[in-house]
């Protein structure tokens, strides 16, 4: 099907106005040049992509997933653009990167090493947050990598690559003293102690509940923090043991003085990388990717 990207590009500028009128003053042409377009696009699409609603205008479900598409579309032809100006220097460009408040900071700096080295990478911003809120965030262009604990919901409305980048097998750790206690009959030990867990219905959460299960031991949950580094100071402070991945265990002992009391059979904690369906910075997706993928 040949498609008139003028066309396209009006109707987008129309959906981004909500109303002929509002495109109109953008595009610079008049109401009627406008409207004569739209309706040439919608008879070839053989379907409508607005409602009239007082005097602006309400996309239809098809006019919602086509203004989808071409929110992607014109976001890259506008990133391509701007790498044709002033030549090579328009590729050094801000990345933004999402990271999940549940991975521990000391894997990010590693995994982040390269692109802060990366010459085409004059800016590098982060920014931390819930997984289903950086994800978001992403499908509106304003973040190129997202970090997460978590794999991919299905059900998202957009395009994503999802890419696993680490793995770590799951320990307990507490206080010393909780810990020595503990440890000679350990997991049996477990039995009424107090335990700080992630999230609700995440996976590492689902995966030591079910071995807790299994064990046939019941554990006293103090709370539930989706946040690492404070999942950790309240371990430090003597709240519960909690469980963290065994390849930092070295952090944890030298940064808050915990101590492993013993590893979770099967319960790993799995890291990813989601990247956008884009064009421009796949290779500087690919190279990070690689070199994460190598971070043990």
């Amino acid at each position: 099907m040949n498609i008139n990207f003028n066309h396209l590009y009006y109707f987008w500028q129309v959906s981004n106005e909500g109303s002929i009128a509002g495109a109109s003053k953008v595009l610079h042409l008049t109401p009627q040049t406008i409207s004569a377009q739209l309706s040439s696009l919608e008879e070839r699409l053989g379907k409508p992509l607005f409602i009239r609603e007082g005097r602006g205008l309400r996309l239809t479900d098809f006019g919602i997933l086509t203004k989808q598409y071409t929110d992607d579309m014109f976001s890259i032809a506008k990133e391509w653009l701007e790498t044709t100006q002033d030549g090579a220097a328009a590729m050094h460009r801000t990345l933004k990167v999402g990271i999940s408040d549940a991975i521990p900071k000391s894997l990010v700096s590693k995994w982040l090493a390269p692109l802060i080295e990366n010459e085409q990478v004059a800016n590098l911003h982060c920014i931390d947050g819930q997984q289903s809120e950086l994800l978001a965030q992403m499908a509106t262009h304003k973040l190129d990598i997202v970090l997460a604990d978590k794999p991919l919901d299905s059900h998202l409305p957009f395009k994503v690559f999802c890419h696993e980048i680490g793995k770590s097998q799951i320990g307990l750790y507490g206080s010393a003293a909780i810990c020595e206690r503990l440890r000679e009959n350990y997991p049996f030990s477990l039995q009424a102690q107090s335990i700080i867990l992630p999230a609700k219905n995440s996976p590492v959460t689902n995966s030591i509940q079910y071995w807790l299960q299994d064990q046939n031991i019941e554990v006293k949950v103090s709370g539930h923090v989706d946040d690492s580094a404070l999942m950790k100071a309240l371990g430090q402070q003597g709240f519960g043991i909690f469980p963290a991945p065994l390849s930092i265990k070295a952090e944890l002992q030298r940064h808050y003085g915990v101590t492993l009391l013993g590893t979770i059979e099967n319960t790993f904690q799995n890291y990813y990388a989601f990247t956008p369906d884009r064009l421009i910075k796949d290779s500087i997706f690919s190279e990070f990717v690689h070199f994460a993928k190598g971070v043990s």
